[in-house]
């Protein structure tokens, strides 16, 4: 299986600081342990030749059994012999030593030999050697002990803070990468209604830094963007009433009946259309403030009176079903054209017969739902598309209402649920809302 590295900024500094901290602390042990050889190593080796030099400086005067017999000993475990060129011995003192003896090189330049535990140093006199030779294993040497020793508490030492330096680097990571959490918090809540919003500058890594700067110049980009859409529409919006309203008094007059109605029906459809296109618009700004407490039964209550004249005309039925919803702070003027927008979709795509009924509450919360034909699946999730209409219906539209609600009920941080009505005939539009701000009075 192949391992991967984790994704996250603060698990990849984690896995370094592991790494470097198991690198440093192997490289560590090593080296200390190569260096404290090579000083014993070192200090033996100049006890070894200050020894043979004190033989060398007493040989100048006594024979060499007398010499080795006056010299000082100055370690323990040590040998000292005197050979000749074919290696055999004129004097000694101390243990046998027959194997260095027999190996260790007699040249003119002395260097350390060593031989198993075994440590010997030989240096010229004349036409004979002095070999020095010290048994490692010896009580009396406690150099490599010394070094064991400390190699073993050294080790004790740098397993605890190998395991700390790890630890210390995620602390320290994690302290850094809290202030990118933090800016990613912020950018995640900036949305349609709060565009004017910025990532903090100055308190992000150096190498963050930049990706802020870059985001919040984005965003001022798009802010710019969203708010020229939105007066372009409603600037061609507001132009095109005028001109519309002198073709509908103009229309009123032609004197073919049939004509009439036509020409007077698609100046009001295109005039509704130019109506929602301005409402749209002006639902793309983000609200001021909160709003204020909103009855949702006073609401449904004049929408229903007001839409029932026409709505039974054209042979429909319309009722209200009030299940006590709780009030709400919103902005009543958005909502009212949500819930108008609502039962008139209602109203034009169902035929003659249908019931219409608009629920408010439980809850903050209110629907409108018709038994009209059955709607395919497959279309509800189209609903709420601008400009996107039914391919089966017959009914001129624009494809604005349902967008309208969406964005009224997005813009009080609601939710918008279409499906289909009961027993799976006609549609049935949820808005819900959250609860109303303290203060505000309940039902």
């Amino acid at each position: 299986m192949r391992l991967r590295a984790p994704r996250s900024l603060a698990g990849q500094f984690a896995l370094l600081h592991v790494g470097v901290a198991l690198v440093a602390a192997v490289v560590l042990a090593f080296g200390t342990g190569a260096l404290l050889h090579h000083a014993a190593r070192h200090y033996q080796r100049e006890v070894l030749r200050r020894q043979a030099r004190g033989v060398a400086v007493a040989m100048r005067t006594r024979p060499a059994a007398e010499a080795l017999g006056e010299v000082d000993i100055l370690a323990g475990g040590l040998t000292l012999s005197v050979v000749d060129r074919r290696r055999r011995v004129e004097a000694q003192r101390g243990p046998q030593r027959p194997e260095i003896l027999a190996t260790i090189p007699l040249v003119r330049v002395g260097r350390l030999y060593r031989r198993g535990p075994l440590a010997a140093v030989s240096l010229p006199v004349g036409d004979r050697w002095i070999v020095v030779a010290q048994d490692d294993a010896a009580p009396e040497v406690v150099t490599d002990d010394i070094v064991r020793a400390f190699l073993k508490r050294f080790a004790l030492l740098l397993l605890p803070v190998a395991m700390l330096a790890p630890l210390a680097g995620a602390w320290l990571t994690r302290r850094l990468t809290r202030r990118m959490s933090r800016a990613s918090g912020i950018a995640a809540a900036i949305g349609p209604d709060t565009l004017d919003r910025r990532l903090p500058r100055g308190t992000l890594p150096m190498e963050v830094e930049p990706l802020a700067v870059a985001t919040n110049a984005a965003l001022d980009r798009l802010e710019q963007a969203f708010a020229r859409q939105a007066a372009f529409a409603a600037d061609v919006a507001h132009e095109l009433r005028t001109p519309l309203a002198v073709i509908r008094v103009r229309a009123d007059t032609v004197g073919d009946a049939a004509l009439r109605d036509t020409l007077v029906a698609q100046v009001d459809r295109a005039a509704r259309v130019i109506g929602q296109l301005m409402e749209l618009a002006g639902l793309e700004r983000p609200f001021a403030d909160a709003g204020e407490a909103v009855d949702l039964s006073a609401l449904a209550r004049g929408v229903v009176a007001q839409r029932a004249p026409a709505i039974l005309e054209g042979g429909r039925t319309i009722m209200l079903d009030d299940r006590h919803p709780h009030s709400i702070a919103a902005h009543p003027g958005a909502l009212l054209l949500a819930l108008d927008n609502l039962v008139d979709n209602a109203m034009r795509h169902t035929p003659p017969g249908t019931t219409i009924v608009v629920t408010a509450g439980p809850g903050p919360r209110i629907a409108v739902c018709d038994d009209g034909p059955v709607v395919p699946a497959a279309q509800f999730e189209h609903m709420a598309t601008r400009f996107w209409r039914r391919p089966d219906t017959i009914v001129e539209g624009s494809g604005l209402g349902l967008s309208i609600v969406t964005r009224v009920v997005e813009a009080h941080h609601g939710r918008l649920d279409v499906a289909p009505g009961p027993g799976g005939r006609g549609v049935q539009v949820v808005m819900t809302f959250v609860d109303a701000a303290p203060g505000v009075p309940q039902h």
